[in-house]
């Protein structure tokens, strides 16, 4: 797969929404929707390596992940040999996963959208999905120096463990920079940075993004996009027959 781009009309895991610009820059909700719009990119392939070091040791997976840009993505781990095979697959609320030693389609519960992704800093929910615009409510609460800040709060029986989050991004693209999670005590637990943004139609996608484990120390996830082609994908890609043969 080579490098291209093409937009007919991530990751989404991550053009369908323009970056948000004008009196809209004044409304929340609406730059949170623009810096997820950069950071998932929009509907596409993707082919990712994902290294995640911990203290003394470090591993490598390469991964191919489509998604539609919104709550529907396939992962497929293509390397190392003992990984390969291994699937997930999110529609909506509903996750599965795919155990091609076991033979076996496995659907986790919802809450398993925050466990972890093949032991690194990620979750399936960073892989696939919007879940940051559904479960908490944005407000703006700085812009200096051409970055913009946002405090995200929780809303009320949201699915997640964070007490609330910042994310700060370009104040004239929206181009994400750094998100970091807070516990409900209010301590730094997660921070995740974002770079060598591309331009991709309107958009500033983020093709470097690191986690950072912030009360482990060495602990570390790093997702590389080495190729990319946006555009639309087929229906096909996201079914439980995709699941455990693959999408091509």
């Amino acid at each position: 797969m080579d490098r291209t781009t093409w937009v007919p009309g991530i990751l989404a895991v991550l053009l369908t929404v323009p970056v948000v610009a004008g009196p809209a820059a004044s409304d929340p909700q609406a730059v949170l929707r623009a810096i997820e719009d950069n950071h998932r990119g929009g509907s596409g392939r993707f082919t990712i390596a994902l290294t995640v070091v911990r203290p003394g040791r470090q591993t490598e997976y390469v991964l191919e992940i489509w998604s539609d840009g919104e709550d529907r993505g396939l992962a497929v781990v293509r390397s190392p040999a003992r990984e390969a095979g291994q699937a997930f697959l999110r529609v909506g609320n509903n996750l599965w996963l795919y155990a091609p030693r076991l033979r076996r389609t496995l659907r986790l519960p919802p809450s398993g959208r925050s466990e972890s992704f093949l032991g690194s800093d990620i979750s399936y929910a960073d892989l696939a999905g919007r879940d940051v615009e559904q479960d908490y409510t944005p407000r703006i609460v700085g812009t200096a120096e051409g970055v913009i800040v946002l405090e995200l709060q929780p809303r009320p029986g949201a699915p997640t463990p964070y007490g609330k989050l910042v994310v700060r991004a370009q104040a004239d693209t929206y181009a994400p920079l750094e998100w970091v999670f807070f516990d409900q005590r209010g301590r730094a637990v997660k921070r995740i940075t974002f770079a060598d943004h591309t331009r991709v139609g309107a958009r500033l996608f983020p093709t470097r993004i690191v986690v950072e484990d912030l009360l482990r120390e060495g602990y570390r996830t790093t997702v590389s996009i080495r190729n990319f082609r946006f555009g639309a994908v087929s229906e096909a890609c996201f079914t439980l027959q995709a699941l455990e043969q693959g999408c091509e």
